[in-house]
């Protein structure tokens, strides 16, 4: 299993995760590839660097499962990050500018900085800012970026897809439930509303896109319509929503 934090296990021990689980339900072996904050694109990394430092070609009997969604919309969608970018990059830019953690050093941004002050100007003074200074998020009122982050994910599923079956194994991109999408019962949590509307714009588009790729998609978003308790956040759930969720995998994975 490949994914973000969810498929790590955070808010579970190690016992409770739900590859952990599937493993235990159905006596395979099983391994948790989760890193926290991951999106699909690096998972895919990940996937690929495996294999190629174990020398693996032969992946007749294997299973390899992405659980992806949440990451790609709450990193992607913010304003601040641009092509494929993830979270890390406005760390990374803060490196090359040389201004991270307020110590300005030698650096890119400190050597043209005329250029970019002259810019700026330009912009105030002839009105072309477009983005609102407290705006975080972009996907709920840009469709083209919607669009753009959907097709990403879609499209590294199928990457990932094709190399998997290239040796002889089986690949499965599951849409991971969030707690926007659909009806759980969440009023005893506290998270950010805003975001909400960057899942019901990218994720529509993924089940469409999804649906014209050459893979085995699942779609997994309302599997935990009215259930207490599942929920710890707006993404990561307690063991018994895994146990929901394995039951969900077993019955399609079977299949």
């Amino acid at each position: 299993f490949f994914g973000g934090s969810t498929t790590w296990g955070t808010g579970v021990n190690d016992a409770n995760t739900f590859p952990s689980l599937f493993a235990q339900r159905n006596y395979v072996n099983v391994i948790n590839f989760g890193e926290t904050g991951y999106i699909a694109r690096q998972s895919l990394a990940y996937l690929s660097n495996f294999l190629i430092k174990n020398s693996i070609n032969n992946m007749s009997g294997q299973h390899v499962v992405f659980y992806d969604g949440v990451n790609d919309v709450a990193s992607r969608c913010r304003v601040e990050i641009s092509g494929l970018g993830t979270s890390r990059e406005v760390q990374i830019r803060g490196f090359l500018s040389g201004n991270l953690h307020g110590k300005p050093q030698y650096g890119f941004s400190k050597t043209f900085e005329q250029i970019t002050f002259m810019i700026q100007d330009m912009i105030n003074k002839f009105g072309l800012q477009t983005q609102s200074a407290n705006q975080v998020y972009l996907c709920s009122s840009d469709n083209n970026r919607a669009k753009e982050i959907a097709q990403s994910l879609v499209d590294t599923w199928q990457a990932a897809s094709d190399l998997v079956k290239s040796r002889g194994g089986n690949f499965t991109a599951i849409l991971q439930p969030v707690a926007y999408i659909g009806t759980p019962i969440t009023n005893y949590i506290n998270y950010e509303k805003e975001l909400g509307e960057e899942y019901k714009a990218v994720y529509p588009l993924v089940k469409e896109m999804a649906k014209e790729k050459n893979i085995r998609f699942i779609d997994l978003t309302h599997i935990y319509d009215d259930c207490n308790n599942c929920y710890i956040d707006f993404c990561h759930v307690g063991p018994q929503a895994h146990e929901i969720l394995v039951a969900h995998l077993i019955q399609n994975l079977s299949q």
